[in-house]
């Protein structure tokens, strides 16, 4: 089983949206996909309208990471085809960090791995071992995927998140992620803000980026209204064909 991370300390950079639309081209594709929600916003288990179930049955990633639940225990079928998710709720926010094992993810992964072809990890843009676990966890066989908008912002969340990532493996005596920036929101003609960032991240990550980048598009905006991918709802837009050639670039990657 592959491991995705999707992470970045900034937020609003379309963390939940690359990793929803990722699961959904991957599923379409065959594979069976394992969504984990790290998030307390929990805003990919409510593209799966799936939060209330996760609090009434009182089953969520609180579970898998602090009640030895196992992925199976933990896991919920979509109405999507070939997508699990372990959902996440607000009362994640008020866990015991210090309780939490930097490896305990990847552990309960590593015991699931011949029931999923990729997991697919949507962090909280938080600093904290939540975090970390999903480093560890795509430490082998995985990539951390690093969404960027080309603002004043984009060297700040993109050095903390690899900092954090060498950090975490490093006193675990792991390898080291593989890692890649994914530009998104990127307009469909040129900006002197999109040439400074672009300019920044090929000075300092010129190995380190991925080819295809997302592109702006009111579709993304009207798809989350309906809790539903771009890929699912608007199959045709220039960000769904975006997300369908990241999907193959990943695969790529991962090779």
């Amino acid at each position: 089983m592959n491991t995705l991370a999707i992470s970045n300390y900034k937020g609003g950079v379309g963390k939940t949206t690359t990793a929803v639309n990722l699961a959904h081209v991957f599923a379409e594709g065959g594979r069976k996909v394992l969504l984990i929600d790290l998030d307390p916003q929990a805003s990919a288990t409510d593209f799966f309208r799936l939060y209330d179930s996760a609090q009434k049955m009182g089953v969520s990633s609180i579970n898998l990471l602090y009640g030895h639940a196992s992925v199976g225990e933990s896991a919920f079928h979509t109405d999507i085809q070939n997508i699990d998710l372990v959902p996440s709720i607000i009362e994640l926010v008020d866990q015991n960090e210090l309780l939490l094992h930097e490896q305990t993810l990847r552990f309960a992964l590593l015991d699931a791995s011949d029931d999923y072809d990729i997991a697919i990890i949507d962090c909280s843009p938080v600093l904290k071992r939540l975090a970390f676990n999903a480093y560890t966890a795509a430490s082998e066989n995985g990539m951390v995927i690093i969404p960027v908008k080309l603002d004043s912002s984009v060297m700040r969340g993109t050095a903390l998140t690899v900092g954090a990532m060498r950090s975490v493996t490093e006193a675990l005596r792991l390898p080291m992620p593989k890692w890649r920036i994914l530009r998104t929101c990127v307009p469909g003609r040129g900006t002197r803000s999109e040439d400074t960032g672009t300019a920044i991240l090929n000075n300092y990550f010129p190995h380190n980026q991925f080819q295809t980048v997302i592109h702006a598009s009111t579709k993304v905006c009207e798809s989350s209204w309906q809790w539903e991918s771009v890929v699912e709802g608007f199959p045709g837009s220039r960000p769904a064909e975006d997300y369908r050639k990241l999907s193959e670039e990943v695969l790529r990657e991962l090779d």
